[in-house]
């Protein structure tokens, strides 16, 4: 009987887990330049661009945006 409920509450948790992924990759696309390519994965969303790094030290809007989103 615990068993059951244990994995029913697993179930509902990967269920949140992935609507919240997919809610912050919408949000990214939105906010963040066509240039950066936004993923969700199992770890999370994953943000790939050329020169990403390097426009992440430069720009200081794209790392606010970042910054307000992972709070």
């Amino acid at each position: 009987m615990f068993e059951e409920m244990e994995a029913r509450a697993r179930r509902a948790a990967e269920t949140r887990v992935e609507g919240r992924k997919t809610e912050l990759a919408a949000a990214l696309r939105t906010l963040l330049p066509p240039e950066v390519r936004v993923e969700t994965s199992e770890e999370g969303v994953l943000l790939s661009g050329l020169g990403l790094g390097r426009r992440v030290v430069l720009d200081a809007s794209l790392r606010w945006t970042l910054a307000g989103l992972l709070k």
